[in-house]
């Protein structure tokens, strides 16, 4: 959490001295006339724009995009409008720092596009620049040519950041199942809760599933039928918590699901799912218990440790309900696979 934070306020930082950097350069020779005050504008604009960052909680990834978007909008207008061709070309350097700021946070494909875009303004403002005759054809290639090596590294941390990305996506997945493992379901819960509202109370709810007799099956069948009974347990829970939760396999025989939102909605989703896994049929015969709990977060909160602290109630609760229905058969709390 420390470190989004750190990383929201280096990108307001950046997007704050991008707009400093326009304001300063408006009454210079650079520009002229009506043309000084359209840069002012959209030097100004930035300001809101970083104070988003400063104060708010981090965007979602289509805000991130708009973002970009409007980076490169207002970087293209500030190029275009200035007196002297080549100090539009060394201003291009601009796109190459917006991706510095946003790889890191932006999808693989939107950060292609934007270089790809700043390396289209680039050749539009070298071939103006060679038109106009400011200067010869092989100074604006040798200029146009270092502003692209500039591209080359974002771009270069672009991939490396890819990598490391494609690295911990694997890092968090169960390799049997493809649900979360236990370290992906809390980085899944800190994601959502960064990106919830906290204007009004939110809940996290957490429900337990373990699998009854699995030692049996493993001992008389092997682990390759113990493998495909757990298979086919993500598989339904996968298509019984869509959209609403995030299903993890938290090892052995043991899965969870917990979902992020405001109280009545949560009721609503765990007594649903708790409902769908006791009417779940499957062809393994076996049987679930489910325990289930909730917990309130409030702003400041440690949204892992809520997680930890659900988790823990509801595998006590679930064990709770394991216990008793070995003398209670039919209890409210288990399900029949």
């Amino acid at each position: 959490m420390r470190r989004t934070r750190a990383t929201q306020l280096l990108v307001g930082l950046g997007v704050l001295a991008i707009g400093v950097i326009g304001l300063v350069s408006a009454p210079s020779e650079e520009y002229s006339g009506w043309r000084g005050l359209v840069v002012v504008a959209v030097s100004i604009s930035a300001l809101p724009v970083a104070a988003r960052w400063f104060v708010g909680r981090w965007p979602s990834p289509r805000w991130l995009i708009a973002f970009i978007v409007y980076s490169d909008v207002s970087i293209t207008v500030c190029l275009l409008l200035k007196d002297t061709d080549m100090t539009a070309i060394g201003g291009t350097v601009l796109f190459a720092v917006v991706t510095s700021l946003a790889v890191v946070a932006v999808p693989l494909l939107p950060c292609v596009l934007h270089m790809m875009y700043g390396a289209v303004v680039l050749g539009i403002v070298a071939l103006m620049t060679v038109h106009s005759d400011t200067a010869s054809g092989w100074v604006v290639a040798a200029h146009s040519l270092t502003m692209l090596l500039m591209f080359s590294a974002p771009l270069i941390l672009m991939v490396y950041v890819s990598e490391l990305r494609s690295r911990a996506r694997e890092s968090l997945v169960d390799s049997l199942t493809g649900l979360h493992n236990r370290r992906g379901l809390f980085a899944a819960v800190t994601a959502i809760a960064v990106t919830t509202p906290k204007v009004e109370p939110i809940v996290l709810s957490a429900v337990v599933i373990d699998v009854d007799g699995m030692k049996g099956v493993n001992d008389t069948f092997g682990h390759h039928t113990g493998d495909a009974v757990l298979v086919d347990l993500a598989q339904h829970l996968r298509a019984l918590a869509v959209n609403h939760w995030v299903v993890a396999r938290l090892g052995g025989d043991e899965f969870a699901c917990v979902s992020i939102g405001r109280p009545a909605d949560i009721a609503a989703r765990s007594d649903e799912l708790v409902s769908n896994l006791a009417c779940a049929r499957m062809i393994s015969g076996l049987t679930v218990s489910v325990g289930a709990a909730t917990v309130g977060i409030s702003i400041g909160d440690d949204e892992e440790q809520s997680a930890r602290d659900a988790l823990r109630v509801a595998d006590a609760e679930m064990y709770r309900v394991k216990n008793s229905r070995k003398q209670i058969r039919g209890h409210s709390g288990t399900a029949y696979l």
